[in-house]
């Protein structure tokens, strides 16, 4: 008798998703101000000082402005960039650390420590994941110590001088069969 597993989307945190989504919208939408604003500015001082000049410069209309449009274009790029590195590092941030956590829980359970805890802090993400993982190491936990209890069994009716040899072959196929049942949750 198998069990089945249904599968579950851990990874898809609509809180997440949604602090993600809005601080890179957050940050697109800064960098569209700074682009306007900062295009305002310098156009401003160039119209400012071509107004004030004595002479006109000597350029097509269309490149009057190119520099002060090359030099804002630059500058947000620059200011968005910093931004969206910013917010990249704190999604990661939150998500790196029960990564890291989960992974060392999982090192220590594949050594051998079915006791062992995965320990995440209150507001982490993966919660979900952490208690399953939780759950399968006590359901395997629990399998393993049923298993060695009917060992334990096996091992004190072969050790009884006293019991006969056809009662304590039967206990002992009995709980073989047990040992079965319970191994059988386990693919190798």
């Amino acid at each position: 008798m198998t069990q089945r597993f249904t599968r579950k989307n851990y990874f898809i945190d609509r809180g997440a998703q949604g602090r993600f989504i809005a601080g890179f919208t957050a940050a697109s939408l800064a960098g569209g101000i700074v682009a306007v604003f900062g295009f305002r500015y310098f156009a401003g001082r160039k119209l400012e000082s071509t107004l004030y000049a004595m002479r006109l410069p000597d350029v097509p209309m269309t490149h009057l402005l190119l520099q002060e449009m090359l030099i804002t274009t630059a500058l947000t790029a620059v200011f968005v960039l910093l931004l969206f590195w910013l917010t990249s590092g704190k999604v990661f941030a939150r998500i790196d650390g029960p990564l890291r956590r989960m992974a060392g829980a999982l090192r220590t359970i594949t050594g051998g420590d079915l006791h062992s805890e995965v320990r995440l802090r209150e507001n982490d993400e993966f919660q979900e994941f952490a208690a399953d993982v939780e759950s399968m190491v006590r359901q395997m936990n629990g399998r393993l110590s049923a298993v060695r209890l009917q060992a334990e069994k096996i091992s004190v009716l072969c050790s009884s001088p006293e019991a006969a040899e056809e009662q304590t072959a039967l206990q002992v196929r009995e709980l073989i069969r047990a040992m079965r049942k319970e191994m059988q949750v386990f693919t190798v």
